[in-house]
């Protein structure tokens, strides 16, 4: 009678591409989009060019990308039950049982370590933006995404945090009116894919957050009238006040106000919006919308297009 033989040191080899491969998903690297708020600082502040700068703005992204995937895996370990009970999330990685919950804490301090680590070759300001990142998002992993409006603020926070660590990583003061711009933009989109989510659950779907039981859709869709005009109104207002050396910058606002109104059709009508960074590249004319607006914006700053006067005292009269 043949036997199977007993499992030796191979097979527990075997298992470990599918566990890495299963780490690797469960960073997350789709969602390194979001850090190319990083880059903000680089473009507006005319170093796009600069060698220095450049490689300066690409290291903090890479430390970005570090952290945010650390977090991811923290999230993970900390939903591994509910989205086990899930039947949209039980496949996860992490809750499926694939990759160990010692593997994922054990990537995730590596992850954060190295982000750390590279914060502190740019700058001291870095170093502090990316630990204030880190501490927050474990306190939003473990709590705070459990409060309502807090859970979004705490992602729109997350991304102003991208822009002070990739200007102080360029050494560039950043404009109070961009941040704010980020601020109120992270929140118009957050607010967005809560929305999705609860139209998702109230039609019946079983994967839902907890803090959807919180929301109802009358709050959110003020709440993002409200933060698509505060975002548009604050780039609008950077670009007459906080950038008077580029009056011209004013012609971008255009499709700024069409990329928010674009996404509110996207979100109000068509009742999408629970992943912003796959609704951007599937949508054509909104990314058609960003694309120009960035073409714009280096235009205007680097070939110093400047036949628009600023506002301000130093602003000749008109004849």
């Amino acid at each position: 009678m043949t036997t199977l033989p007993e499992a030796g040191p191979l097979d527990a080899v075997a298992v470990r591409p599918g566990r890495l491969a299963g780490l690797a998903a469960s960073m997350r690297p789709r969602q390194w989009i979001k850090n190319l708020a990083c880059f903000a600082g680089l473009i507006f502040s005319g170093h796009l060019f600069e060698a220095g700068a450049l490689a300066r703005a690409a290291w903090a992204f890479a430390g970005f990308c570090l952290v945010s995937s650390s977090i991811y895996l923290v999230n993970d370990v900390c939903d591994r039950r509910s989205d086990g009970a899930n039947p949209k999330k039980r496949s996860r990685p992490i809750a499926s049982g694939r990759v160990p919950v010692a593997w994922a804490l054990a990537a995730s301090a590596a992850l954060a370590a190295a982000a750390l680590g590279s914060a502190m070759l740019l700058t001291p300001g870095c170093l502090a933006v990316l630990a204030t990142y880190l501490v927050m998002n474990l306190a939003y992993s473990v709590r705070l995404k459990h409060t309502v409006l807090l859970d979004v603020m705490i992602i729109a926070i997350g991304f102003v945090l991208r822009i002070l660590y990739g200007a102080f990583a360029v050494s560039v003061p950043p404009t109070p009116w961009i941040v704010l711009c980020m601020f109120f933009l992270a929140l118009f989109l957050g607010f967005s894919k809560r929305r999705s989510e609860l139209i998702r659950f109230e039609g019946g779907d079983a994967g839902h957050r907890p803090v959807l039981l919180k929301y109802r859709t009358g709050l959110l869709d003020l709440l993002l009238a409200m933060t698509a005009t505060m975002a548009i109104t604050c780039y609008a207002l950077y670009t007459v006040i906080g950038r008077p050396d580029h009056g011209t910058l004013v012609l971008t606002v255009p499709l700024v106000v069409y990329g928010v109104y674009r996404y509110l059709l996207i979100v109000l009508v068509f009742d999408v919006g629970d992943t912003p960074e796959k609704d951007l590249i599937d949508d054509p004319p909104l990314i058609a919308a960003v694309i120009a607006w960035v073409v714009l914006c280096v235009l205007i700053l680097y070939l110093d297009i400047n036949f628009i006067h600023p506002v301000g005292p130093a602003a000749p009269m008109a004849p």
